[in-house]
């Protein structure tokens, strides 16, 4: 039955899978919960026995401390009175009973001195480390979820938009218009549910970690209540009543709850993926322009063809498709997008074995006369764009690529060339000029 229930299903499609995310993310959230809940509970019980524990042994101390104290000042002001008083018929009656109750206040000095030594060796330890983890539960676990829960909300938020691009994409297509790039928009989609899920991982493990050092604490707790108890017993002088076991509490097995299925690895926006390297910017200390191998191009059925390029020095926390075999696409490493339909140069140029890619668009005007260029537009942004800029620098508006593989080429070619009289087309019929330069 348990074998069931962990058993993974499969989505075909990612409104699926978004919905399955939903639900899994609500489950999760629960069993994590309540499992932090747990643990918490469990170190304040833990805390608050330990240190009740030593309370009683250092108040067995005090107490015959001060009996002891007071026992022999008492006696001490009694003698100071009753010496003057008593005849020589008395003396020897009056130094037994005054040794007695000498012997009897250094008996319960005695006593405060063994319950002093009482404590066993490595309660403050002890108490230190469970003090320690309760901490990292109140701080790195719960930042840890919170995390988890924005990104969540995050991946939502992203779906919500995506899911609204896609709409509007039908719209403006059934009015011949330029519709949005859905798909560009799916990317961010799935780049945010991996965050969410990889959150998800580093919760569950910080759980799993905190509740295997609970369990080890809770495990020596007892070794330390038993000779605790038997010390204790030891200063009573009572050895009639057995001690009972400390109580250890259990984990829930997380392998009952049901799994997250795997994110479909196909993309039903795109027209074609091909793997391409991309001319870098010239005139940099003197350099030239160079390719650089590792990037992809992507068009999609709307028209859109993307350059992506990964930073190389950048630490990846994307995992390849298990199916295509292929690096998961982010919103971060897109460095140039053209819509094909409004291409004012389409050229594919073949010199011998090198296939170029020359695709560009007119980059968009400012919004007033006043008003500074796009940005990432011109050298200066071409250069922070490829020397660690960060911020929103936009995509370039120019996609110069090589390809290798030339039926991908002639496919490429044939599907942009496409795009490009679809939009010289709905450019005639509105009696727009089409500014169009184009080489086969």
């Amino acid at each position: 039955m348990a074998a069931s229930s962990t058993e993974k299903e499969s989505c075909l499609f990612l409104s699926e899978w978004e919905s399955a995310r939903h639900e899994h993310h609500l489950c999760r959230r629960k069993h994590v919960e309540k499992e932090l809940h747990r643990q918490q509970l469990q170190l304040q019980s833990a805390l608050a026995s330990l240190n009740s524990w030593l309370a009683i042994l250092e108040s067995r101390r005090k107490l015959n401390e001060v009996a002891a104290s007071a026992a022999a000042q008492a006696l001490s002001e009694l003698e100071t009175r009753w010496r003057p008083l008593r005849l020589e018929l008395d003396a020897e009656v009056a130094g037994w009973l005054l040794g007695a109750e000498q012997s009897y206040a250094a008996k319960l000095s005695g006593q405060a001195k063994l319950w002093a030594a009482a404590a066993p060796e490595g309660g403050t330890s002890l108490r230190q480390r469970l003090q320690a983890l309760s901490e990292h539960l109140a701080s790195r676990v719960v930042a840890a979820i919170r995390l988890w829960d924005e990104s969540h909300q995050a991946a939502e938020q992203a779906w919500q938009s995506h899911h609204e691009r896609v709409e509007e994409a039908a719209r403006a297509i059934s009015q011949e218009r330029a519709p949005p790039d859905s798909w560009l928009s799916e990317v961010q989609y799935r780049e945010r549910a991996r965050k969410h899920v990889t959150e998800l991982g580093l919760v569950e493990e910080l759980l799993r970690s905190s509740a295997e050092q609970l369990e080890t604490l809770e495990a020596q707790r007892a070794e330390y209540w038993t000779s605790l108890a038997e010390s204790y017993r030891s200063c009573c002088d009572d050895t009639s009543s057995d001690v009972p076991r400390l109580k250890l509490g259990s984990l829930e097995p997380a392998a009952t709850l049901p799994p997250l299925p795997d994110m479909p690895t196909a993309y039903g926006a795109v027209l074609q993926r091909v793997p391409a390297a991309m001319m870098t910017p010239s005139g940099l200390f003197g350099r030239g322009s160079e390719w650089r191998e590792g990037a992809t191009l992507v068009l999609t059925i709307h028209g859109y063809l993307h350059l992506f390029l990964p930073d190389p020095k950048a630490k990846k926390t994307t995992e390849n498709s298990p199916e295509e075999n292929v690096p998961e696409l982010v919103e971060s490493d897109v460095k140039a997008s053209v819509y094909a339909p409004r291409a004012t140069k389409c050229v594919f140029q073949r010199r011998g074995q090198e296939l170029v890619v020359d695709l560009a668009e007119q980059e968009p005007e400012p919004a007033t006369p006043d008003a500074s260029p796009p940005a990432g537009g011109g050298a200066a942004g071409v250069l922070r764009k490829w020397w660690g800029g960060k911020g929103d620098e936009a995509p370039l508006r120019r996609i110069h690529a090589r390809v290798s593989d030339a039926q991908q080429f002639s496919e490429l070619e044939t599907h942009c060339h496409t795009f490009v009289r679809r939009g010289q087309a709905l450019r005639s019929a509105s009696g727009s000029p089409t500014g169009y330069a184009g080489q086969g």
